[in-house]
């Protein structure tokens, strides 16, 4: 089987492995970790005509945000048992409209991916012309505080409302056995979460393997079926924060910069947009409810040739385990994937073994 072949059947299996391998092959640890060459998509997979020059870890994200814009699987354009064949008419349909997306783009917006599938498509199979006659309204945007608050007082108010910068201190380790609950709600996973300090680990019982991923406190990791996966670097950094979250007293540290925007909604409610910047140079958007102070929503998005790839979590159910609230309800959402986390246990200052926290020796 071919690594085009593996991508595609990844992307159109059960959501365990829509989320979990996109683009990742099992590496030894020294590959893991070494500065290569970029790949492009046309080196690595077979058949490629128009996203040859693409970097090669992208492949996933852009046919996710493909198939998400459209509302399709990856059948409408692929043989699936032969991602490589040309024999469905929607495959060469689909190259020249990527061509014509990447016209538009050079020649109208400098090479920026400002128009992407979405723009046309917007979730259906063919494009609308004509517009819609009975259009649901745009929410307005809630009223803007006269007086902007800062982030400081955001931040505060979130310690605060989670329990106080005291107790939080007072937690030094956590054990978590939660449920991944797929769309639908039919398939679901038992997990298991660790964390100690800036450390962080995560195991999900699948049905065909386990899958396993961490943070030592240096490295980010992940493994399924017992061997290395590759991770692209949006992704260990995604990880991290996992870890970082842990200790929210101390969440300005995790960021260089952090800075008010304005009020939004977040499911109908207003929410403090705090845009924070990493060390590292990724951008999130933070948002806080403005009445319980609580974090509500994380955002950040990955660019590649067909517009940004979005990573959302929306943190939801608060409830106090030893006097610290801890989200009971975590949704997280990409192009074409969904999963939730439902939380049913949660241990503070349980003893964690150290190992835990390591990618499994070789």
């Amino acid at each position: 089987m071919t690594n085009f072949v593996k991508l595609a059947v990844i992307l159109t299996a059960v959501p365990f492995f829509a989320l979990l391998f996109i683009n990742h092959w099992p590496v030894d640890a020294q590959t893991a970790t070494q500065t290569a060459k970029v790949e492009t998509a046309g080196e690595r997979f077979k058949n490629i005509k128009v996203l040859n020059d693409m970097p090669a870890d992208q492949l996933g994200r852009v046919m996710n945000i493909m198939s998400a814009s459209l509302g399709v699987k990856c059948s409408f354009c692929h043989n699936t048992e032969n991602f490589s064949s040309d024999e469905k008419r929607n495959k060469q349909t689909a190259r020249n409209m990527i061509k014509m997306t990447f016209d538009i783009n050079k020649n109208n917006f400098n090479g920026r991916p400002q128009v992407s599938c979405n723009t046309c498509h917007n979730g259906s199979e063919h494009p609308q012309a004509s517009p819609d006659l009975k259009p649901e309204p745009e929410p307005e945007r809630p009223a803007q505080p006269e007086t902007k608050p800062t982030v400081d007082e955001i931040i505060g108010k979130y310690v605060t409302a989670l329990g106080g910068s005291v107790k939080l201190a007072a937690v030094k380790t956590r054990l978590v056995k939660a449920n991944r609950i797929e769309p639908g709600g039919a398939v679901v996973e038992p997990e298991t979460i660790w964390f100690d300090g800036n450390k962080y680990a995560l195991e999900t019982v699948y049905s065909q393997e386990t899958v396993s991923e961490g943070f030592n406190g240096t490295d980010a990791w992940k493994t399924g079926g017992g061997k290395l996966i590759g991770l692209r670097a949006d992704e260990r950094e995604q990880i991290k924060r996992e870890a970082d979250l842990f200790m929210p007293a101390n969440i300005k540290s995790i960021y260089s910069q952090m800075d008010y925007r304005l009020v939004d909604l977040v499911d109908g409610k207003p929410a403090y947009l705090v845009t924070a910047t990493t060390a590292g140079g990724a951008r999130e958007r933070l948002y806080f409810d403005v009445q319980t102070g609580l974090l509500v929503r994380r955002a950040v998005s990955n660019a590649t040739v067909l517009g940004p790839f979005v990573y959302q979590v929306d943190y939801k159910d608060y409830k106090l385990f030893a006097g610290v609230k801890v989200p009971t309800t975590i949704e997280y959402s990409m192009p074409n994937i969904r999963w939730t986390r439902k939380v049913t246990q949660v241990r503070n200052n349980t003893p964690v073994d150290a190992a835990k926290f390591n990618a499994p020796a070789k």
